[in-house]
């Protein structure tokens, strides 16, 4: 025999969302475009790395053989625009910066 089940009588189990959800801090996120000379990026990536750490991620963006550049697209994590400019700047000395910009992104793992 079928019986019905009144609503009030199903328990709903009701887990809260904020006790489970980590809180991730937020921290600075660099973009900006570097024109640096030559036609092999190895040199300029090594450079690169050298000079921003592990927090960079890098894209070539275009190799041109005819003018003998390079443009990288650069995004760092926890530094400032102003640092991220003062450490190109003394790292690649023939490099070209182009536009830029700074924003807030939540870390990927809190600390």
């Amino acid at each position: 025999m079928l019986t019905s089940v009144v609503p009030s009588e199903i328990s709903v189990l009701r887990v809260s969302r904020t006790g489970c959800r980590a809180t991730h801090p937020m921290v600075p996120l660099v973009v900006i475009d570097v024109t640096v000379p030559g036609t092999s990026s190895a040199l300029a990536r090594r450079a690169l790395h050298a000079a921003l750490g592990c927090d960079l991620r890098l894209y070539v963006v275009t190799i041109d053989q005819l003018r003998e550049h390079i443009v990288f697209r650069i995004e760092v994590t926890s530094r400032s625009l102003e640092d991220v400019i003062g450490v190109l700047t003394a790292a690649l000395d023939r490099a070209t910066l182009g536009p830029a910009h700074a924003t807030m992104i939540r870390a990927s793992h809190p600390d």
